[in-house]
Formats: structure tokens, sequence, C-alpha cells
């Protein structure tokens, strides 16, 4: 899905915007040209989508609800806004400096689209390093008390979230445990920086849709799970989990995926 939807922007979308992104470039600057991209991915990947996935939770819909007995509390989620928005544009800001020091200049060649095999191969690596680094560092979150205690803990204050709190949690780990893992894989590679624009819109999406406690969150309900429970579902893809044994989906998607089956 991620290959897919990066080949259709960097071959349908990219050559038609290149002419104007080379203009504003040269009028802006790069800093502030990339800073902007960044910015409008960002609010889109995470206040665009994450508002979409916390629709269903202010209307109150049961119907695929992983946590039936947990109602959504207003006021929590309003009294969770501003460090929820301390931490977006923190988090931002860390992408807009990670992108600028540390992707090569071939990079910012708008021109220059990447190739299927690139894409594959770039792909692969994002998913691989952000499912390692997320999965041990969110482990050790739990495992070590004191860094649960001090930084974690705020975190798992919402047993039952809702998609916009995805990012509410110790500003430390929003950059530590979030968006480090999610911006080694592109800088390892040396991604084209429209490439890492369209995963982090859609690694924010992801972040917030895991997040909605709802079924079609896109885990089946892992991450909810690993809320209600603290001990399971440490990782993204479920694959770490699997390897060290930590790996649980919710009753209620067991119960579907058992109906399929009959």
């Amino acid at each position: 899905g991620l290959l897919l939807v990066e080949k259709l922007c960097m071959e349908l979308l990219l050559p038609t915007w290149a002419p104007a992104l080379e203009a504003l470039e040269a009028t802006v600057g790069r800093a502030r040209l990339v800073a902007s991209i960044a910015m409008l991915f960002s609010v889109v990947g995470f206040w665009g989508v994450g508002t979409l996935f916390a629709l269903p939770a202010l209307l109150r819909v049961e119907r695929g609800k992983i946590q039936i007995n947990h109602s959504l509390n207003i006021g929590a989620l309003l009294r969770a806004m501003p460090l929820v928005v301390v931490n977006f544009l923190l988090g931002t800001a860390t992408l807009i400096v990670a992108l600028l020091t540390s992707l090569p200049e071939q990079a910012f060649e708008w021109r220059a689209q990447p190739g299927t095999g690139r894409l594959a191969r770039d792909v692969v690596v994002w998913i691989l390093v952000a499912d390692v680094v997320f999965f041990y560092v969110h482990h050790w979150l739990h495992r070590n008390k004191t860094m649960y205690a001090m930084v974690h803990k705020l975190h798992h204050s919402w047993s039952a979230p809702v998609s916009l709190v995805a990012i509410y949690c110790h500003p430390l780990e929003h950059v530590v445990a979030n968006m480090a893992p999610m911006i080694a894989g592109p800088l390892l590679c040396g991604s084209h920086v429209a490439a890492v624009a369209v995963y982090i819109l859609l690694g924010l999406g992801q972040g917030a849709a895991a997040h909605s406690g709802y079924l079609f969150s896109g885990d089946d309900g892992a991450h909810d799970e690993h809320h209600a429970r603290l001990t399971v579902n440490f990782g993204i893809t479920g694959v770490m989990d699997a390897l060290h044994g930590t790996f649980r989906l919710p009753t209620s998607a067991v119960a579907i995926a058992a109906n399929k089956h009959l």
C-alpha cells in the first residue's frame, strides 16, 4: 500500500509540481520551502486524518468500537489538547531540522523522481527501521520503571485512547519514541524529500488511526489492546511482537477473524 501511494505521487504528482517547487525554492529558499512542506503534510496527516478518525468516538458510534465499556471524555480530550499542540510543533520542528541537515543534496532535486526500485528499497527500510526502533524504545519505556513513571505513564493515562491523543505524551517521548523511529529510515536511505513527506503524512495518519479505538484502525486493534493491557503489542506491524511473544489482538478482532473462517 505505501509503495503504491509513493509510486503514484512520485510519478503523477511530483513531475507536475517540480517546476513550481523549483521556483519557490529559488524565491523563498530551501529551508522555508521544506519547512512549509513538512508543516503542510504534518497538518494533513495528524490533524486532518486524526480528526476524521476521532469522529466515531465524538459521535458515540458503537459499531466497531474495541473497548465497548469506555466512552470518550470530551473534557479530558480538551484538557489534553495544549500538550498535543506542543508536541505537534516540537515533532514538526524536529522533522524539519533532520531533513535539512541530514538528507543529501540529491534528495532536494525536484525533477529527479526516484524510480520504482529505489522507492521499493526505501519503503522496506523505512518500515523495518521504524518497527524495530519503535519496538525496543517503547518496550524499554515500559520495562524501565523510572522512565515509565516519569515519561511514558502520561501517554497511558488514556487506557481507551482516541486518535487525537496519539501524541499526548511527554515531549521527550514524542521525539525519541515517536519521531525518531519514523525519521531514521529516510535519513538512513537518503530518500527524496518528496517521498519522505508522503511517508510522514501516512505515518502520522497511521499513528492517529491506531489510537482511534475502533477496529478500522488498520492494525485490528492491536495498539488499543496495548493501552488496555500494557504488556502486549509494543511494535507497529506486529512482526517484532510475534518474534518476542508479545503479540495479542483484542477479543473483538479475534471473534471477527474467527467468523470470517466459518
